[in-house]
C-alpha cells in the first residue's frame, strides 16, 4: 500500500540519520525504539484519514442507510444497542467487484464500507452476514488491537536495524582493536537474536491475526443465530461456486469470488470471508455442484502449499473458517449446510493419495536459482575465513575462487530459464471458472495455462485507485485477475491509466491459473471488446534476470583468464 511505502521510505532516512549522528549506545538505542513506535502511532493516526482518500467511497447518512437497507440497519441497532457503541459511518463504493472492509480509530470511530458487489450478488441474509462479521471488528477494538500486535515484532526490528548501521557505521569511524572488535561481536549478537525474534513476533502477530477473525465469524454467528449464512457465502465466493435452481438448471450455475479488505493493508487479507449467495438455497443446489465445492475447498484442506500460505496470512483459509463455523451449529440447533465429508475422496480421484511430491518438487524449482548462490556464497565464507587463517582449505584459491563464480553464474542463469519455463507453461486452452477453481495440483508454481472469456466487472480491491488487478465473471464463476508487472511505477500507470477503461468490458484473457489463498490468473494478454490488446511482460522481465546471470559469468570468466 502507497501510505505503508512512504513511510518505511521516511523511517528509513530518519533511522539512518539517527544511527550517524547518535552515540553507539543504550541512548541512541532507546531512540531508534521510540522512533519506531513514534512512526507507528502516527501511521494509525493517519492511515483512516488515507483510506478515505484514496478509496472512492460514497457515504451515507444513517437516516438514508436504513431506509436502503432497513434489514442491515436492523442487525446494526442490534449490535450498537448491546454493545453500547456509537453508529458507525456507513458507505458504498460503486464498484461490482464483492468488497467490504471497516477502518478507524477505535470502536467509536469505525468506518464499514460494501461495495456495490456485495449488494448485487448477495441475497439479505448473506448481506448481513458481511455487515455483522465487519460489525465484530469493530466491537472488538481490532484497530486498536491488531496496531499493538503487530508493533511488538517492529520494535525487534528496529533493534535489530539499529545494530545493523550501527555496525556500518562505526566500522567506519573506528580502527580496529580488542575494544572494537568486542563491540563488533555483540552488535552480531544483538543482530541475529533481534531479527529471530522479529520473525517470531510477525508469526505470532499472524496467529492472532487470524484469531481476530475467527472472533470476527463467530460474531456474525451470533447476531444472525445461523453461521451457516456465513459459511455457505464463503464457499460460493471464496471459491466462485454456486448452482442455482433444480436439477435441470445444473449447468447454469452462478459463481462469486472476492478479494478480501484487511483492517490495514488491502494486499494482506485475500482470504477475508466477504461472501455471496444467490437468493436460492443449497437445497436446490446440484450434486455436481456439491463435488465441485468439495474439491475446492480440498485445496484448502490436502494440498501442502494451503499449510504455507495459512501459515504467513492474515486470514484462516476459507474452509477452515466453514469448518470453525460448523462447530457452532450444533449451539444454534442449526445442520451445517456444507461440508467436506467427500472433499479428501475427490481429491485422491484427481490428484491421488498425496500432493507432497508435486510440493517438493514446486519448492526445489522455486528456489533453484536462490540454492545455487547459496551453495556459492557457502564456498566463498570458507575462502574468507582461509584468508583469515581460522581454517585452511588449499584448493580455494582466488583463481579457482573467480572460476566457480563465473561457471556459478551460468548455472544462475540457467536455473531461472528452467524455473520460468516452469511456472509459465505452455499449451493454453479455453477454459471456464468452474474448470480452473476445481483443480486441486494447482499451485503458485504449477500453472494451468487457460484462454478465458467474460466480463471485467470490477477492479481488484473495489475502490481502491491505485488497484492494478481486476475481477473477471463467466457464466460459471468470478475470478480474480493478477496483472502486476512487478515493478511498481508500471503497475501505477497501468492502474491509472488502462484499468478504468476496461471495466466493463467483454474480454478475452490469456493467462496462467494459480492458486493461492484465493484463485486467479496471472494475465499475459488481454483483449478487448474495442479490439485492443493489452500485454503484460512479467515472465519476459524474468529473463532479464537470466540475461544478468550470464552476463556476471562472461566477466567472471574474463577476469579469470586475465589472471
Amino acid at each position: 500500500m502507497a501510505i505503508t511505502a512512504l513511510f518505511a521510505l521516511l523511517y528509513a532516512i530518519v533511522f539512518a540519520i539517527g544511527v550517524w549522528f547518535l552515540p553507539s549506545n543504550l541512548f541512541g538505542l532507546i531512540f531508534m525504539i521510540a522512533l519506531t513506535l513514534v512512526m507507528i502511532l502516527v501511521q494509525y493516526g493517519i492511515s483512516p484519514l488515507f483510506v478515505g482518500w484514496m478509496y472512492r467511497i460514497d457515504w451515507i447518512p444513517y437516516e438514508e442507510f436504513a431506509a436502503r437497507y432497513p434489514h442491515l440497519a436492523d442487525s446494526l441497532d442490534k449490535v450498537v444497542a448491546y454493545n453500547g457503541i456509537k453508529i458507525p459511518r456507513l458507505g458504498i463504493i460503486h464498484d461490482r467487484a464483492p468488497n467490504a472492509f471497516t477502518f478507524g480509530w477505535s470502536k467509536n470511530s469505525a468506518r464499514v464500507v460494501m461495495s456495490d458487489g456485495i449488494l448485487e450478488f448477495l441475497n439479505k441474509k448473506e448481506q448481513n452476514a458481511v455487515f455483522a462479521h465487519e460489525l465484530g471488528h469493530v466491537v472488538h477494538s481490532d484497530f486498536i488491537i491488531m496496531t499493538i500486535v503487530f508493533a511488538i515484532p517492529m520494535v525487534f526490528l528496529a533493534i535489530a536495524n539499529w545494530a545493523r548501521y550501527t555496525m556500518w557505521f562505526s566500522g567506519r569511524r573506528r580502527s580496529s582493536d580488542d575494544k572494537g572488535n568486542a563491540l563488533a561481536l555483540l552488535l552480531v549478537v544483538v543482530l541475529v537474536l533481534s531479527y529471530i525474534s522479529y520473525y517470531v513476533g510477525y508469526l505470532i502477530s499472524l496467529i492472532v491475526s487470524r484469531v481476530r477473525e475467527y472472533y470476527a465469524d463467530q460474531h456474525s454467528a451470533e447476531v444472525l443465530e445461523d453461521p451457516n449464512a456465513l459459511s455457505t457465502g464463503l464457499v460460493k465466493i471464496a471459491y466462485g461456486l454456486l448452482a442455482q435452481g433444480d436439477v435441470k438448471e445444473r449447468n447454469k450455475s452462478k459463481a462469486r469470488a472476492l478479494r478480501g479488505l484487511g483492517i490495514f493493508d488491502p494486499k494482506t487479507a485475500k482470504g477475508l470471508g466477504i461472501i455471496g449467495l444467490s437468493s436460492t438455497t443449497l437445497s436446490t443446489t446440484t450434486v455436481q455442484s456439491m463435488d465441485a465445492i468439495e474439491l475446492a475447498a480440498a485445496w484448502d484442506l490436502y494440498n501442502p502449499w494451503a499449510k504455507y500460505f495459512q501459515m504467513f496470512s492474515t486470514h484462516p483459509l476459507p474452509a477452515r473458517r466453514i469448518q470453525r463455523l460448523n462447530e457452532q451449529c450444533e449451539f444454534y440447533g442449526k445442520k451445517p449446510e456444507i461440508d467436506f465429508s467427500r472433499a479428501k475422496e475427490l481429491k485422491e480421484q484427481q490428484a491421488g493419495k498425496t500432493l507432497w511430491d508435486e510440493f517438493l518438487w514446486d519448492i526445489f524449482m522455486k528456489t533453484l536459482p536462490t540454492l545455487i548462490f547459496l551453495i556459492l556464497l557457502g564456498f566463498t565464507t570458507v575462502w574468507i575465513l582461509t584468508l583469515f587463517e581460522i581454517i585452511t582449505v588449499s584448493f580455494l584459491t582466488p583463481q579457482f575462487m573467480l572460476l566457480m563464480w563465473a561457471a556459478g553464474f551460468y548455472l544462475i542463469g540457467f536455473g531461472s530459464l528452467i524455473k520460468t519455463k516452469y511456472m509459465y507453461r505452455s499449451g493454453f486452452e479455453a477454459k471456464r471458472v468452474v474448470d480452473l477453481v476445481t483443480n486441486v495440483k494447482a499451485s503458485p508454481m504449477r500453472s494451468v495455462p487457460a484462454i478465458i472469456e467474460g466480463e471485467i466487472i470490477g477492479k481488484g480491491i473495489a475502490g481502491y485507485i491505485l488497484s492494478d488487478d481486476m475481477y473477471f465473471k463467466d457464466d460459471t464463476g468470478l475470478l480474480y485477475v493478477d496483472y502486476r508487472f512487478g515493478i511498481r511505477i508500471v503497475d501505477m500507470i497501468f492502474s491509472l491509466r488502462t484499468v478504468r477503461r476496461i471495466v466493463g468490458q467483454k474480454v478475452r484473457i490469456k493467462g496462467w491459473f494459480r492458486r493461492g489463498p484465493i484463485p486467479y490468473i496471472q494475465v499475459d494478454t488481454i483483449e478487448t471488446e474495442q479490439g485492443r490488446r493489452h500485454r503484460n511482460y512479467a515472465k519476459h522481465f524474468r529473463y532479464f534476470w537470466a540475461a544478468l546471470a550470464f552476463i556476471l559469468g562472461a566477466v567472471c570468466f574474463y577476469y579469470w583468464f586475465v589472471i
